[in-house]
This record gives structure tokens, sequence and C-alpha cells, in this order.
């Protein structure tokens, strides 16, 4: 069979070309790079990340942790038997969006018949009644049966022969949902049987309790059941109505349910491996994302990797400082991608527990935490101007594809931050120039200079000249200018943009002011020599002027 073959076949089980040419490739060549599998299919990485997320979606494949993040498909039996049952799926929810449609279509006058109708109630108490009633609506179902019950009723459901009265419902063409919490192997074996002719998901619902929905025209409902094994249990009861709204009622509810549920696959699929079942939480409370925050570091066993637009509430809270130290004594390494400024109160304490870097605040467009490549919470930040708004939207995951993903946007930011220790210096620095003028105007003044701050001066091109200070001496207007190194600009430009500006002026020498003259790198220093530029630095007013003042003095001096 042809390569050609094997695509087509593929796609009838409602894969897209793409995904099955990925398939097949990681099915001969093993786990692949996004990278590789671009070269090999002859196709953009974004197609290829796009139907990577999509059949990582569907069960297909498996995520490498890594860098580069790599990813394997799973043994081809069980892919092609998830894919069946997503087609059985399919299937269903088409038909009963059928139904739904016909019924909301119908005339007005057929829906006043219908409300009309007299409906009725009946309770049946014990356990053998209430299945005897269960398999009476079974045997006059037409079209669809859903069950919503937990793992024990449906293994004393088995012993009532429930399973058997489904299957025959099956072979005459009735559609199955079976929605429950399966915990254990021992239920998932149990229930292989009832996957031949029944659509079956798993939900994480607690909840002790029954429906049975027949055809969309009876119910019967256990809000409370015993949940033991016991087929003369008499503690069991239910209620069963023909009420169409009651009946409308808990079928929106069962399918709201069976859409967010789990397929019985994947499931099965998780208790064989012992990988956790992936899944997207989203919600919209502050509180949320709190518990969230904080339970990730808890549970976190190598690195957190955190990104945050500001190192205060309600990004960052006590309690979270404190878990964040207890999970560095327990070895987890931190690293907290941020924008740093002097208001951040806990700075010094949250430095000391993690590694941290600066990054500007127009790159932090959401705020998120990775834990050990594995778990992923982002928050989107609340803008109080934007009231068509929800206050607080956060999305919680455990796709590993998804946490490796964040993972690299992390790196790749982290790589281009900034180094705390120079951000904070660049925050003390920035303070203290604006003190200078003040400290500066009496020094200059003794020794015969005006100062002024900021200055401008026409050049000879015709252009006026800005300067962060300029000192001016004598009738011979002796000229000196000096700019401090500006924020988020590098040296070079700094140098160069001073060198032009001072010719233009005819200044007599040039200053340029700077947090720290170690920090310029061998090419910096090289530059400022060959334009004749005097370097001054300093954390503090009096220490930058002071400086100043030693220059301007051992230029008059040479001078002299």
């Amino acid at each position: 069979m042809s390569a050609e073959d094997i695509l087509s076949m593929l796609q009838t089980y409602g894969l897209t070309r793409t995904q099955a040419q990925i398939f097949i490739y990681l099915t001969r060549n093993g786990a692949s790079s996004i990278s590789t599998l671009s070269k090999a299919l002859k196709t953009n990485r974004m197609n290829i990340y796009r139907n990577l997320r999509r059949m990582q979606d569907m069960g297909l494949i498996n995520v490498v942790p890594g860098r580069p993040m790599r990813f394997s498909a799973i043994p081809a039996n069980i892919a092609l038997d998830m894919l069946l049952s997503a087609a059985k799926n399919r299937v269903s929810e088409m038909e009963s969006k059928y139904a739904q449609i016909l019924e909301s279509l119908s005339k007005i006058s057929s829906q006043r018949e219908e409300y009309s109708i007299e409906t009725s109630f009946r309770v049946h108490g014990g356990r053998r009644k209430v299945y005897a009633v269960m398999m009476r609506m079974l045997e006059e179902s037409e079209r669809e049966i859903c069950l919503l019950t937990t793992p024990n009723d449906l293994m004393c459901l088995s012993l009532y022969g429930f399973d058997s009265a489904l299957k025959k419902m099956s072979a005459r063409g009735v559609k199955i949902k079976i929605l429950t919490n399966i915990m254990d192997k021992k239920m998932a074996s149990m229930l292989r049987d009832y996957m031949k002719y029944a659509m079956i998901k798993h939900s994480d619902m607690q909840v002790k309790t029954r429906f049975l929905i027949v055809d969309g025209k009876s119910a019967l409902t256990s809000l409370t059941i015993d949940d033991s094994v016991k087929l003369d249990s008499e503690s069991d009861s239910g209620f069963w109505t023909d009420s169409p709204h009651y009946i409308h009622s808990i079928k929106t509810f069962f399918d709201m349910v069976w859409r967010s549920a789990q397929d019985i696959s994947v499931v099965i699929q998780h208790l064989k491996t012992g990988k956790p079942i992936e899944k997207t939480i989203a919600f919209s409370e502050l509180e949320g994302y709190c518990e969230s925050l904080i339970g990730m570091l808890d549970r976190s066993e190598s690195e957190a990797l955190i990104c945050v637009k500001r190192l205060r509430e309600p990004y960052i809270t006590r309690d979270f400082i404190q878990v964040m130290k207890r999970a560095v004594m327990r070895g987890i390494k931190v690293k907290i991608l941020t924008y740093l400024d002097e208001e951040d109160r806990n700075l010094e304490e949250i430095l000391d527990a993690a590694d941290v870097r600066h990054i500007d605040d127009s790159h932090i467009k959401v705020n998120f935490l990775v834990t050990d490549m594995s778990e992923s919470l982002i928050y989107f930040p609340f803008n109080p101007t934007d009231r068509r708004m929800a206050q607080v939207q956060c999305l919680w995951s455990n796709f590993v594809g998804f946490a490796g993903i964040l993972s690299e946007i992390f790196m790749d930011l982290w790589s281009k931050a900034t180094n705390s220790t120079i951000k904070l210096m660049e925050i003390r620095f920035r303070n203290a120039i604006k003190g200078v003028p003040e400290t500066l105007k009496s020094m200059v003044e003794e020794r015969g200079w005006v100062l002024e701050v900021p200055a401008t001066i026409k050049g000879e091109s015709g252009l006026n000249q800005r300067f962060d200070m300029v000192l001016r001496r004598g009738s011979a207007e002796e000229i000196i200018v000096g700019d401090f190194l500006p924020e988020k600009d590098d040296v070079k430009m700094a140098l160069i943009s001073l060198y032009v500006r001072a010719m233009d002026v005819k200044a007599h020498q040039k200053i340029l002011i700077m947090p720290r003259e170690e920090l310029l790198s061998a090419d910096e220093r090289e530059l400022a020599a060959a334009y004749n530029i005097l370097l001054v630095d300093g954390l503090e007013s009096n220490e930058i002027s002071r400086k100043i003042i030693e220059r301007i003095e051992s230029l008059s001096e040479s001078i002299s």
C-alpha cells in the first residue's frame, strides 16, 4: 500500500491532510521537533504548530519535554480507536441538534398544544422498583437515551441487566450517552463492554445523583442515591415525569456537562500510563487566580517561571511571597520577569529568594506562571476603563504542549531582559540626577561658571541643540555641554549624538553622565576617548556633582 493510500484513509477518519502527514511522519521517524516537521513536510512552522495543537487536543500525540520540544505519535491502534469514538460523538451531536432544530421551528400552535398536555409525576422507592422503571423507559425509547450516574450505580445496573437492555436499544438505532466519574482501572474495564454500543464520557463531578432521559419525553431523577452495589437497597428512590419543562431543564444541564467531559478512551489511556488527563479551566475571580498561583508553586518540583507586570498586588500577594520562599527552600528554581521600579515594596525580600530580571512593561501583555513545564496559569489584567471586560480573566491548564510553548516564550524574553542589579542601579541613578541641579549649582558658581539645566543652544547649522546641562564661563563664552545617559538607550548612540550636537555649538568640552563607568564595554570606552567625551558616573547627587567639578578643574589645569 502506498503512502498516498494511507494518507487518504487517515483523512476518512477525520484528520486533515496535514494532520495525517504529521501522524505518518511521527509513526515512521519517532519524536520530532516543529522545525524538523516543517522541513520534512515543506510547510511553515505556524501551520505545523496549529495542527500539532489540534492533534494534541485529540489525544493523538504526546509532548516530549526539552529544548527544543518534540512530539511523538501514540500507537496506531489507540489512535484509530480514539478517532472512531470522536466520529461517533460528532454524528450523535448532529442528530441531537437535528431534533432540537425541528422542535424550535415547529409552529407556535403546536408548541401551545405541547405545553397544554397534562404532565405526570410518580415517586418510586426501593432500588429494584427504580430499576424496573428505568428498564421500561428503555423499552419505549426510539431515538436517544441519556444517563448520568455514579460508577457504583453503573456496576449495580449491570447486575440488573441494564447493559443488555442498552445493547438491544443500540441495535434498534437508539443513540446512547453515558456520563459518569471513572476513577480506577476496574471501572474502566467494566465500561469496555458499554463502549461497544454507547458513547461514554468522564466528568469530574463527585455528586451522587442519577438522571435518565429518554427521547426528551420522559425522565427519571434520583437526587440522592444509595451508592452501594446492593440490588435490594431500600434507600434508593427516584421520581419519574414527562413534564416538558423539567425534562428540558435537566437535558440542558446534561448537555452542558457532556460538552466539557472527557472521552472515555482518553481516561483509559490515563489510567494505563498514569499520565494526568489534560484539561483547561477558565475562571474570572481574583481569588481563584491567587489560589491557583499558590497551589502551582506548592506542587512544583524543579522550576517556576513567572512573568508578571508588577511585583505588587493584585499580581503578587503576601501569601505568594511566603509560598515562593518555601518553594526555594525545597530547591525550586524561581525565575521572575517583571517591570522593576522604586514602588516595589517587597522587592528586597523577593530578590533574596528568586532570580529576577527587568523587562519593559510593553512586552508584558499578560501575566503567566509555568511550573515544571507541565502546568500553566495565565492572567489577563483588568482594564478599569473598559467596563465591558470581566474584572479578571484567568486560564489554568496542564497541557504539556502549552506549558512548553509558554516556557519558550519566557526564556526568549529572559535572554533579552536586564539583570535586576543593573536595573536597580539605573533606578538609583534616575533618582540621583533629579537632585544634581541643586547640588551642582552652588559648586560651579563658586568657580565662576553658570549652570543651565536643561539648556538649548543654536548651532552653526541653524538648528537648536538641546542638552541636559550646559556650563558657561567668561566673556569668551567657554562652554561645557553634558547629557545624562538616556533610559533604554545604548551608550554608543548617546556618545555619537552628544558629539554631533557639541560640534554644532562649538562646545569646549563634552560630558556624559551615567550610573557606573565599569559597565561600559571596551568599544564604548574607546569611542568616548576618540570623541574626547569625559565620562562621569555616580548613584548619588553629591557624588555626581563632585565628579563633574573634578573633571572641570582637571580640564582647566590642562588648558592653563
